[in-house]
């Protein structure tokens, strides 16, 4: 008996496939079903959006680093809305499509209260940084749109001499090799030779001056040499 009920399934199907996929078939499909086809499959994403909940961050531990540098090599940053200052020996300088030549000096001081961009520091310790915002400072000249609605672009390559990055958000931070103390919590700070350091969920502020790094914040977890501190607090 259960053989017949499967033939006479696989023969609807199949007839009904032959309806919808022939040239007629197609022309109703078009007509009648697509349309509420894409509704139900927009009112079903709709509501699996509703339930898909962002994955929590538990940034419940202090965290400071003292270092040089050169611990930042290859470290890339993306900031959306937030200040960002600094002073380099430049290379390069764009600012609203307009290349810019500092003269009478080598050095550049960059402002903005409000940055949405990139900002990368290579293995030969250049940064480089590109993005908009709504006004620029560049040696105390200001740099706005007529509008005051459009932003400013700009692009600048060069050596830091110092700079700060104010509530900066990174997923994940891999130092190798890297010297100096950690500051964890309550802990007494640990000295840090060598050793291999991963933060995860960082937000806070990294500020560089005369060669000194410091990195402050919260972060959710870290782990030294392939330990886990944060188990450990």
């Amino acid at each position: 008996m259960n053989w017949k009920i499967l033939l006479a399934l696989f023969i609807i199907i199949a007839i009904t496939g032959l309806l919808i996929f022939s040239e007629k078939g197609r022309g109703f499909r078009e007509k009648y079903l697509d349309k509420y086809i894409k509704s139900v499959g927009s009112y079903l994403t709709g509501i699996k959006s509703k339930f898909i909940k962002p994955k929590a961050v538990n940034r419940t531990l202090e965290i400071t680093i003292s270092t040089d540098s050169t611990n930042l090599r290859g470290q890339e940053f993306e900031l959306t809305e937030r200040p960002f200052k600094v002073e380099l020996i430049y290379d390069a300088v764009s600012v609203g499509g307009q290349n810019i030549d500092a003269k009478g000096s080598e050095n550049i001081d960059f402002k903005t209260d409000s940055m949405t961009g990139n900002i990368v520091i290579d293995e030969n310790d250049k940064m480089k940084f590109s993005g908009q915002a709504g006004n620029v400072e560049l040696n105390e000249i200001v740099f706005s749109s007529k509008s005051g609605e459009e932003k400013i672009e700009f692009y600048l390559v060069g050596t830091p001499i110092s700079f700060s990055l104010i509530d900066v958000e990174k997923d994940s931070m891999i130092f190798s090799d890297i010297s100096g103390s950690l500051k964890l919590g309550d802990w007494s700070p640990l000295t840090l030779k060598n050793d291999n350091l991963n933060i995860v969920n960082f937000k806070g502020t990294i500020e560089y001056e005369e060669d000194s790094l410091t990195i402050t914040g919260d972060i959710e977890k870290a782990s030294l040499n392939g330990v886990d501190l944060s188990l450990k607090i």
